[in-house]
């Protein structure tokens, strides 16, 4: 059994014990452009394929997708219209959501931030992205988050109905001490919303997901973009994947729109750590 989150009550505090419960998750792989309304009714429309759901996970930047010039001019706060949508989607679908991330502007500072929101509409997590990617292409392209955004400075955890919860954002994949700070902290679900491009992708998305799964014994919930990025004409991997802890492909979207599905069992992250108890072997 997991304890979750102490929530006032008349003056004191009730504790909540939740048991660790099989949970369906939905990951929506979307092609976002440039309009956040035609956005948020690409994935609404991909949601009606899907039953009861646990979890709704969406990419990065799934409200706008575009130019740094874009991420700063539609940065907003997280009491602003994406993260309201956001609430209500939870709500209507009785669901977590996972707003894979958005530009959030806090006092003129800009980040890319995740939410996690709860089945009532509640915002229970942020996490602010800390690696900002870098990266030129073979075509001279260069893509620097440092144009538009700040690094965030703290890891974020979160309790989703007894699941422990470690938060991360695309680029932060290839720095693994961030999933071992997590993995300290008892994670046992990764939450890693992406654009990862199609020239990184396709030599290091599926490595890296899987590794951090393995080396972590948790699952791991990758939501990617896929398409062009109509601002930059840089193109997304798609590929999304939920991993599971023996690092096993639970699920894989392909390269265009697609919802994919899964049902994570508590059963078989144990049953994982148990067959090969590598957190506990642990030395540094």
């Amino acid at each position: 059994m997991n304890e979750a989150m102490h929530c006032p009550c008349a003056g004191f505090y009730l504790r909540v014990v939740f048991v660790m419960k099989k949970m369906q998750i939905a990951i929506a792989q979307t092609c976002s452009g440039r309009d956040a309304s035609s956005n948020f009714e690409q994935v609404l429309k991909m949601l009606d394929t899907t039953g009861d759901i646990d979890l709704i996970a969406l990419p990065e930047v799934f409200a706008m997708r575009g130019t740094a010039a874009d991420y700063r001019s539609s940065a907003e706060s997280l009491s602003g219209p994406t993260c309201s949508w956001i609430s209500k989607l939870a709500k209507e679908r009785h669901a977590w959501v996972l707003a894979g991330s958005l530009m959030e502007n806090c006092d003129g500072h800009v980040y890319n931030t995740s939410a996690l929101v709860d089945r009532e509409g509640n915002q229970v997590a942020t996490y602010r992205k800390m690696h900002l990617f870098e990266v030129t292409l073979e075509d001279g392209t260069q893509v620097r988050e440092s144009d538009f955004s700040e690094a965030g400075t703290e890891p974020t955890m979160a309790d989703l109905e007894g699941w422990s919860a470690g938060m991360a954002i695309c680029y932060d994949l290839r720095f693994p001490e961030l999933f071992r700070h997590y993995a300290s902290s008892g994670m046992q679900l990764l939450f890693v919303p992406s654009d990862f491009t199609q020239r990184t992708g396709k030599d290091h998305w599926e490595i890296l997901v899987r590794a951090r799964a393995i080396e972590n014994q948790c699952f791991v919930v990758a939501p990617n973009q896929c398409g062009m990025n109509a601002g930059t004409g840089v193109a997304s991997y798609g590929n999304s994947m939920i991993v599971g802890p023996w690092g096993e492909i639970l699920a894989r979207a392909g390269d265009g729109p697609e919802v994919i599905t899964v049902e994570l069992d508590p059963a078989a992250l144990q049953q994982t750590r148990n067959r090969v108890p590598a957190l506990r072997h642990r030395v540094m």
